[in-house]
């Protein structure tokens, strides 16, 4: 078991979801995080909520592995989450 924190990039919000963030050079920021809308059709449910500063940001190449990965623990979080269907 490893002791190392986690990135800062990865931290949990208040709330514990799991979580991405990233500053580019240009100091635009991306933020990354499980989300759930509810209703039905096209648009809700579970998914990932991102949010970007008005420029919009970057993820250079060599983060992108990191990035991909991080994402799927925000969906499998936000699926985890979500209201169950009802049996039948």
């Amino acid at each position: 078991m490893s002791t190392t924190p986690e990135p800062e990039q990865y931290r949990t919000d208040a709330y514990g979801t799991p979580c991405y963030r990233h500053t580019d050079p240009d100091g635009d920021q991306l933020l990354a995080a499980a989300s759930y809308v509810p209703g039905d059709g096209p648009g809700t449910g579970p998914g990932i909520y991102f949010r970007t500063t008005r420029a919009g940001t970057s993820i250079p190449l060599p983060h992108l592995d990191q990035f991909i990965a991080r994402l799927q623990t925000i969906a499998e979080f936000a699926r985890a989450e979500a209201p169950k269907e009802p049996q039948a």
